[in-house]
């Protein structure tokens, strides 16, 4: 790492997320600095990309990296109101990515594994896209901006997250919360496949690249694919539940069947993701 880029702190737009909270949550060296526009967190900045410019609001040659974690990242939300998600989710990205690009600075954006049309196991990064939902699509419109025009970025085509942010609604959370409640019936969408990764897979990949110049598209998943029940089975053992109830429910069409990813990319820049049975057991 060069001294200039040691001294450089890495930006991240949208960190009163899930995934923002997370990551500064690990962050003991303060090597980063994050921004907020609804949600107010004390050490974050407000920051307004609607009436706002980056590069004015920011002095980007103190940063090395710039993160964008913004937009609304739920399905439902986006088909409630189309137009603002549309703004939200590529109008505003634009905007920013536009900025970004001019200052030269590169940036790391959020795709979805939902990209995928879920009819295949371990997908590559070359395997067909079709998304199923308006999210996906608006994911992928950004995908295809951000190739055309920039040079020095980072698409992750992001899988299903959980964190250690142990109140939020990751999927895992939700499955906790029923516990706590002595809630024991479980609903779970049959024969759904993905890559569960952990947050801390996504702050250490953020702190690997600011460091070289590994530029492109990658599949961002954990190394291991499991169907959703898989998952729920490992949680309630780990919890000792024993006495349950399965409702096994069929898949939205709205909802790509199976997402799992292949993260051999991934290996070939020597950055692997951790295991989730270890992970939820020290989580939880």
């Amino acid at each position: 790492m060069s001294l200039s880029t040691l001294n450089k702190k890495i930006l991240i737009i949208g960190a009163s997320s899930s995934i923002g909270k997370s990551i500064f949550k690990y962050d003991k060296k303060n090597k980063l600095v994050g921004t907020y526009f609804k949600n107010k967190i004390n050490k974050l900045i407000h920051f307004n990309p609607a009436k706002e410019d980056i590069s004015e609001k920011f002095n980007l040659d103190k940063f090395s990296l710039v993160v964008l974690l913004q937009g609304i990242t739920k399905n439902d939300d986006c088909m409630k109101d189309k137009i603002k998600s549309n703004f939200v989710n590529i109008d505003l990205n634009k905007k920013m990515i536009k900025n970004l690009i001019a200052n030269d600075k590169p940036f790391i954006f959020f795709s979805t594994e939902w990209v995928y049309p879920g009819n295949r196991k371990l997908n590559l990064e070359t395997s067909p896209v079709f998304p199923v939902n308006l999210y996906a699509n608006q994911k992928y419109k950004m995908e295809k901006y951000i190739i055309t025009n920039a040079k020095k970025y980072y698409i992750l085509r992001l899988a299903k997250t959980y964190t250690n942010i142990l109140n939020d609604n990751s999927f895992l959370n939700n499955w906790n919360k029923m516990i706590k409640k002595n809630q024991f019936e479980f609903k779970c969408y049959k024969d759904q496949y993905f890559s569960p990764v952990f947050s801390k897979d996504i702050y250490r990949f953020i702190l690997f690249v600011e460091k070289k110049k590994l530029y492109g598209l990658y599949n961002f998943g954990g190394s291991e694919r499991f169907s959703r029940i898989e998952c729920l089975m490992s949680f309630l053992k780990l919890k000792n539940i024993k006495n349950f109830r399965l409702i096994e429910q069929k898949i939205p069409k709205k909802v790509p069947k199976d997402v799992s990813m292949n993260i051999s990319k991934l290996k070939k820049i020597k950055f692997r993701t951790s295991k989730f049975k270890k992970n939820i057991s020290e989580l939880y």
